[in-house]
């Protein structure tokens, strides 16, 4: 049996707070559409998805810090690789994808009582935020498999992207 190692379990939480992130989030954009006739209700389910999505990106942070420690990259030498210059790409990734969260929830923490744009508004800033999130996270499987680039070009698998 493989041993389950410290940074192995801060790269699984990570995974598990990627996948809660970006899974309420899609869970949400398809029930939140459905119950425009039910204000109230939607922005109960908006705040009750806060109450698991805002833990979850701390999560992220904190883990992606972590992974950051143990890969071996030093904050100042983010630009000196293409692996630091990936990292940097999904940093403004996962700080769009919060930045969208965060105005959108503040927008939407007190019940308005004029609807004007609400609705066109809160689709833009979530799928903003959605959007930045699945990048996010595709270029953290870019870092991840940076090792294996070369087995990759071995079993002639196209190369898709390419970070200089």
């Amino acid at each position: 049996m493989v041993s389950i190692s410290g940074p192995t379990f801060v790269l699984w939480l990570h995974i598990v707070a990627a996948c809660i992130w970006i899974g309420g989030q899609v869970t949400i954009a398809a029930v939140i559409p459905m119950l425009r006739d039910q204000r109230e209700l939607a922005r109960r389910v908006g705040r009750r998805y806060q109450t698991v999505a805002w833990p979850a990106f701390a999560v992220l942070i904190v883990t992606g810090l972590l992974n950051v420690a143990d890969a071996g990259l030093r904050w100042s030498q983010l630009f000196d690789s293409p692996t630091g210059r990936t990292l940097v790409v999904k940093l403004a990734f996962v700080a769009l994808s919060g930045l969208a969260a965060g105005v959108h929830a503040l927008l939407h923490a007190a019940p308005r009582r004029d609807a004007g744009g609400s609705a066109v508004g809160s689709a833009v800033l979530g799928s903003i935020s959605l959007v930045a999130a699945l990048l996010a996270a595709l270029y953290g499987v870019a870092i991840a498999r940076a090792e294996q680039r070369e087995a990759d070009r071995q079993t002639n698998w196209p190369v898709l992207f390419v970070i200089s």
